[in-house]
């Protein structure tokens, strides 16, 4: 008894230190540092209806208790969120895998590399829980949701109250941060192998004709979770753009995005195909202007790394400069909608870059794809590195020994808890890169998010493969 109080004693005064270094460190920050606004927080402050509804409503809340302060409320609130997920979080950890302190510390290290890395490396040099923007909360909750997710995989429970958890957290995080609706995919798939896996597992020690009912409700059970939360969000989303602007509609400047993406590798000639005089006129208008200032695929060189920092640096001009700005007489003349009615116009603009993707994408698809593809090998190097030419190759190289580790692993025991938290994260990290790569460029601050989570899966895997290793020299020697 009295050796089980010491060992809790101990751990916990490993929790306490854990917990003071994070306090100490955003406590540091925050006394320090100062409300960073940035471009996006405007956005956020109006409640337009070009963002999500969680930041946007915490802002207005905030500014209700303090409007005078209400910027320093507010970063205040995330560096406290920061320390109490991110403590929460290695403590869970610790538990789960029975960590002892030395990478109990290693672990607190990582998971404050976002918040080093980015102002040093990142292009906008941002203190992630010192500026007005989603980050300063979502990079806080989301290994909390991922760890949920981890727990239904441990557990083999699809359904169960870890998977249901997981789920809200992700629907959640998606109110934040449109980006992270991936991660309701991500679940989804995730899931979906658990079902069907367990149905695999009963057909080894039962008739292999029984459960198949049962297997195919429980997976329709699922589907349904996931059209529902999908639906929820939609809902959520429609109402509070309907309550803040009169307008019912979902979170609009997507198609705007995705369709900067689409001009960037465009020629002049595929205009040709846009049937309408007037709209074909204006796209010429806008290609001209963009390729006078070399706003165009054909003016990147060097590789594949070059070529997506190239796109990476036309993008936001090619979206809210050349499209946005020389599209407001057009929409005004053809639509009746001007920039004083900002949200209408905004939607309008998205419908308006839906009907050009339409025309051109045919004429593209083969150019965007190979764009793309720049554009993702960029994101999978950022989401574990820096896109310097040497750290490309380490990038290859780390997921390389990820998909061996977790291989291995999972041949030597496929319950293996460190293999499964390596292969959801790397289905995690696809969906995010590759989704993200759809509307806007792979920048350090979309990617980070699963950076010290993959970091933390490839040692638990290692220490896992040398416990196997140090267990078969002592059975040989035996």
């Amino acid at each position: 008894m009295r050796d089980i109080f010491i060992g809790v004693c101990k751990r916990n005064r490993g929790n306490i230190l854990i917990g003071g270094i994070f306090t100490l460190f955003f406590g540091f920050l925050l006394i320090t540092g100062e409300p960073v606004y940035v471009g996006d927080t405007l956005q956020y402050e109006e409640q337009t209806v070009m963002r999500e509804p969680v930041y946007a409503l915490l802002i207005q809340f905030i500014r209700l208790i303090s409007p005078e302060k209400h910027y320093w409320f507010i970063i205040m609130l995330q560096n406290i969120l920061a320390a109490a997920a991110n403590t929460a979080f290695i403590i869970i950890l610790r538990k789960k895998f029975a960590l002892n302190m030395p990478v109990s510390l290693i672990f607190v290290v990582i998971q404050l590399m976002p918040h080093m890395m980015t102002p040093v490396f990142a292009r906008t040099h941002l203190m992630i829980t010192n500026s007005l923007m989603t980050e300063g909360i979502s990079c806080s909750v989301y290994p909390l949701a991922f760890l949920c997710l981890l727990n239904a995989v441990w557990l083999e429970k699809p359904l169960g109250k870890d998977s249901i958890v997981a789920l809200l957290f992700f629907l959640f995080i998606s109110l934040i941060r449109g980006q992270m609706m991936v991660m309701l995919v991500v679940w989804f798939c995730v899931m979906t192998v658990l079902v069907f896996e367990g149905r695999l597992n009963m057909c080894k020690v039962k008739d292999k004709g029984s459960g198949i009912k049962n297997t195919a409700k429980r997976w329709l059970l699922l589907l349904l979770m996931f059209v529902v939360a999908f639906c929820a969000r939609t809902v959520i989303v429609r109402v509070y753009n309907y309550c803040e602007s009169g307008l019912f509609v979902d979170t609009a400047s997507g198609k705007a995005m995705s369709f900067a993406n689409i001009l960037y590798v465009a020629d002049r000639e595929d205009g040709e195909a846009i049937e309408d005089e007037k709209l074909r006129a204006l796209f010429f208008e806008i290609y001209d202007a963009a390729d006078e200032d070399e706003m165009n695929y054909k003016y990147a060189e060097g590789g594949i790394i070059k070529r997506a920092e190239y796109h990476e640096y036309c993008h936001d001009k090619l979206n809210f400069i050349y499209f946005n700005e020389m599209s407001r007489d057009y929409i005004g003349e053809t639509r009746g909608i001007y920039v004083d009615r900002f949200d209408e116009f905004i939607i309008a603009l998205d419908d308006l870059a839906a009907e050009l993707s339409s025309y051109l994408m045919p004429r593209v698809f083969l150019r965007y794809a190979a764009n793309y593809i720049n554009i993702i090998a960029l994101g999978f190097v950022r989401t574990v590195a820096y896109e310097h030419w040497l750290l490309v190759w380490y990038a290859v190289a780390v997921y390389a020994a990820a998909v061996a580790l977790t291989i291995i692993l999972w041949h030597k025991n496929p319950k293996s808890r460190a293999a499964a938290f390596m292969a959801v994260l790397l289905l995690a990290i696809v969906g995010n890169v590759c989704a993200t790569a759809l509307m806007i460029q792979c920048i350090s601050r979309y990617m980070i998010y699963n950076l010290p989570l993959f970091y933390i899966a490839g040692i638990l895997e290692i220490l896992e493969l040398a416990r196997y290793r140090a267990a078969d020299k002592i059975e040989t020697v035996h």
